[in-house]
């Protein structure tokens, strides 16, 4: 699920990945951060900046094959409490997407990337407190040994 950039974060309109239309293909240009399977996954989701002056508008959802030429795969993240999870930072240059892989239509890529997290978000939270919760029980449980 790539959405998150290093230089914003958690602010999907600040996204600086361009997708630029050529002929019947995009050329993909940028880097995302923090994505989860990055190193084991045969498509990304990929959103990008296709009309910048639109804004979350102008933003597009794209499916992207994991062996296409200019994708290069990071390191994996050392994450704190979540070692299993395969995290990392992946760049795009020059990557050509055929424009049957345009999830949705252009400029809907913001509205799916949102709809997303509505879906993704309350699990993730529900995992953080039950692991929140466990660690406790076991904090209780060894200070009373």
């Amino acid at each position: 699920y790539g959405v998150t950039e290093p230089g914003a974060g958690s602010d999907v309109a600040g996204i600086a990945t361009t997708a630029v239309k050529k002929g019947d293909d995009y050329v993909i240009n940028g880097q995302k951060m923090w994505i989860t399977n990055g190193g084991v996954a045969n498509w990304y989701f990929v959103l990008a900046k296709t009309d910048p002056s639109k804004g979350g508008k102008g933003m597009t959802g794209f499916i992207v094959d994991g062996d296409t030429p200019g994708i290069t795969i990071g390191r994996k993240e050392i994450n704190m409490g979540q070692r299993c999870s395969d995290t990392r930072g992946i760049t795009f240059e020059d990557v050509v997407v055929p424009k049957e892989n345009v999830l949705g239509a252009e400029g809907q890529g913001f509205k799916i990337a949102m709809g997303a997290f509505d879906h993704t978000r309350p699990p993730v939270a529900i995992g953080a407190v039950g692991l929140a919760r466990r660690a406790y029980d076991e904090a209780v449980k060894y200070a009373v040994e």
